[in-house]
């Protein structure tokens, strides 16, 4: 199996039967991959036809985030995201974190946090009145204004503070 990288083909791995797992893929990612198969006498395939998936978020974590896009207009939308703190010990002082799926995706401004987007990856961070997550599900919801240009493929990998959510 091949991973397409840009311009580069990387082999990720072989087998000699008809599965394979792939490891070591970080969450909310999407790749695209072929597969080479080879018969008995040694003979090598043409590559498969590209396949790309995406990979979500861990089923648990001590963090949760949920994602929805409130508002849509065709370019852009208003997008809400409800942060909770799963975990049994209190967060504070918080920055959230994801990545845009695609390159005409980002944001125009929000609200109750502090919005930054460098390239493709967003972070907020918190503002003196939601900076403390209290423990076994302290929640804060903040929001923004985004804009894109292709289709809107909304994100579905957050960290907290460096702790990848899971996401609902």
């Amino acid at each position: 199996m091949y991973r397409q990288n840009g311009a580069v083909s990387e082999q990720l791995g072989e087998v000699p039967g008809t599965s394979f797992t792939v490891g070591n893929l970080n969450p909310g990612s999407r790749y695209t991959v072929n597969v080479l198969t080879r018969d008995s006498a040694g003979n090598v395939s043409w590559a498969s036809p590209p396949l790309t998936f995406a990979t979500g978020a861990p089923a648990t974590s001590t963090c949760a985030v949920r994602f929805t896009d409130t508002n849509d207009w065709g370019n852009g939308y208003v997008g809400a995201i409800d942060i909770t703190n799963t975990g049994t010990n209190p967060v504070s002082g918080w920055t959230l974190a994801f990545t845009w799926p695609e390159g005409w995706q980002s944001i125009n401004g929000g609200w109750n946090g502090n919005w930054t987007q460098t390239g493709s990856t967003v972070t907020v961070t918190n503002t003196t009145d939601n900076g403390t997550l209290a423990p076994g599900g302290g929640t804060t919801s903040v929001g923004f204004v985004g804009a894109y240009s292709g289709p809107n493929v909304l994100p579905v990998a957050f960290t907290l503070n460096g702790t990848v959510c899971s996401s609902g």
